[in-house]
C-alpha cells in the first residue's frame, strides 16, 4: 500500500517540528533548565516521529503507537516553555511552534493509522456488503 503524499508530508513536518524545538533553545542561549528539558523532549519526540515516518515509508501506513507518543511529546513542547519564568517570547514562540507541528501532524498520522486498521481508507471498489461477507 502506498501512503498518500499528505501522510508522508505530515511525517516530515513532524520531524521538522522536532528540529525547530531542538535548535531554538541552543540558538537563543536559553537557561540550562529549559535548554535541557526542551532539547531532550525534542530528541525523544524525534525518535517517535522518526519511527512513524519509517513505518509510513515501509508499510504505507503510519504507526498508531508512535503517532500517539509523538503527539503527547508535541503537546509537552507546547506547555514546556510556560513552566519557566525566564523564557523570552522568541524562545517560547519557536518551541511552541515546533511542538504544534509535532503534535498536530503526528495526531493526523495516528488517525490515518486508525482509518487503515478499520478499512476506512478503501477506494470503494467493493460493495459494503461484500466487505462484511454478504453476497
Amino acid at each position: 500500500m502506498d501512503a498518500s503524499r499528505f501522510t508522508v508530508a505530515s511525517g516530515v513536518v513532524a520531524l521538522l517540528g522536532c528540529l525547530v524545538a531542538f535548535v531554538a533553545p541552543l540558538a537563543l542561549g536559553a537557561q540550562p533548565g529549559i535548554r535541557g528539558s526542551v532539547t531532550l523532549s525534542a530528541v525523544v519526540g524525534a525518535v517517535f516521529a522518526g519511527k512513524n515516518f519509517q513505518t509510513i515509508r515501509e508499510r504505507g501506513l503510519p504507526s498508531f503507537a508512535a503517532g500517539v507518543m509523538a503527539t503527547v511529546l508535541g503537546l509537552w513542547l507546547i506547555v514546556a516553555p510556560l513552566q519557566y519564568d525566564s523564557v523570552g517570547a522568541p524562545l517560547t514562540a519557536l518551541v511552541q511552534f515546533g511542538g504544534m507541528c509535532l503534535a498536530a501532524f503526528s495526531a493526523y498520522t495516528a488517525l490515518v493509522a486508525v482509518e487503515g486498521f478499520f478499512g476506512a481508507g478503501d477506494t470503494g471498489e467493493t460493495d459494503e456488503g461484500d466487505r462484511i461477507g454478504y453476497s
